[in-house]
């Protein structure tokens, strides 16, 4: 068996170095800077996203306030609602849309903004808000994250995020303490590696990316309450997870190279995706399902929730499965990709030699990617 649990710290400290070496590159001042000692620092999801562009000028304001001693006056970037975020710091409301403009830190709790004119910009300061576990909740967009919500159509669409997360608060935490209670061990997983969340309401699918490393991103609507937080929360968080587990040995897993296309290796050209990417997917369910497993179990949710949990776990037993089929594909590994799928199959055999009366009493098969509590209702309880 996979012993991830125990392998995921080097697999980490492997990340983290990766991270630093990139900076140094770029930066060879960097550690003069930022304590070199100090991992949580190069757990910041920004400085991932700062590596994998070439602005030299966005450096300063992803590490202010990770700094002993920051520059006296740095460049800020404002996004479309005006805003910019300094981790660590807080967010800066001005008039000011999409702008370069000057932060000076007068005092302890006083600070300057100006122009590029030179002109005084009044502003509000904002704390930041951390939810259980330390997690931080980000509460508006960042430029450098806006590309991750492109669209097929190569287009970034407005997102709804500084007034969708605040009726949610609860539900995460809520949820984040069931797995805490009842997969302890994967929980351990996410509190090392999820340190940021957005809660956002668009077109995208809930994600995370490597571009964003440690930090998941949860699309809700107002209906979602527990449930779908408990489902994402281990989904995305097994995509920080195993991108942190694979980091040096994803070129290892296949014989063919990771970011083939999959519909090249299915031979099905209504495959989307890359072959990685699409991997991703069964560590995830590996995951997800026994802690819905456990819940069902334990019965810890009532009414329509609990009816809402079958219902996920169905279709991501459905899609477990549906996954091991598409890669069982003999020729497609080497060593480590092979044990990874071997463990993923005796995975999803476990669960549904337990569950298998369950998973085949409820019909999923019109459930559309996003779940939908509606459909299964009106097609299993009618």
């Amino acid at each position: 068996m996979m012993d991830y649990f125990k392998s995921f710290d080097e697999s980490q400290e492997k990340v983290i170095d990766s991270l630093k070496m990139l900076l140094y590159t770029r930066h060879n001042d960097i550690f003069e800077r930022l304590d070199f000692e100090n991992d949580s620092v190069y757990l910041e999801p920004l400085l991932y996203s700062y590596v994998m562009q070439e602005d030299d000028t966005w450096l300063d304001s992803i590490i202010y306030g990770y700094e002993g001693s920051p520059k006296s006056i740095i460049s800020i970037f404002t996004n479309n609602k005006g805003i910019a975020y300094i981790p660590q710091v807080g967010y800066f409301h001005t008039s000011k849309i999409r702008e370069q403009l000057y932060l000076q830190k007068l005092s302890n709790e006083t600070y300057q903004i100006k122009d590029l004119k030179g002109d005084t910009v009044p502003h509000k300061l904002e704390s930041i808000i951390f939810l259980n576990e330390g997690i931080e909740l980000i509460k508006t967009q960042h430029p450098l994250f806006e590309h991750l919500f492109t669209t097929e159509e190569n287009v970034i669409p407005n997102v709804e995020i500084d007034n969708c997360y605040i009726k949610h608060i609860d539900h995460f935490n809520n949820a984040l303490q069931v797995i805490k209670d009842n997969y302890s061990e994967y929980f351990n997983l996410i509190k090392k590696s999820v340190k940021k969340v957005m809660i956002f309401d668009g077109e995208q699918y809930s994600f995370a990316a490597i571009q964003a490393h440690n930090m998941i991103f949860l699309n809700t609507k107002d209906e979602n309450d527990e449930i779908f937080f408990l489902d994402h929360i281990l989904h995305e968080g097994a995509h920080v997870i195993f991108n942190t587990l694979t980091y040096e040995s994803k070129i290892e897993l296949f014989t063919v190279p990771f970011k083939t296309d999959f519909a090249v290796v299915t031979r099905d050209q209504n495959e989307h995706g890359e072959l990685y990417g699409r991997f991703h997917g069964m560590f995830t369910q590996s995951n997800i399902n026994p802690c819905l497993e456990i819940c069902i179990e334990k019965n810890i949710f009532t009414g329509k929730q609990h009816k809402e949990l079958l219902g996920r776990f169905t279709s991501n037993m459905t899609r477990f499965k549906a996954g091991i089929n598409k890669f069982n594909i003999p020729s497609l590994y080497n060593d480590e990709g092979k044990k990874w799928y071997e463990f993923f199959n005796k995975r999803y055999n476990e669960l549904y030699d337990r569950k298998h009366e369950l998973i085949n009493s409820f019909d999923v098969s019109n459930q559309p990617y996003a779940f939908s509590y509606e459909i299964f209702a009106n097609t299993n309880f009618k």
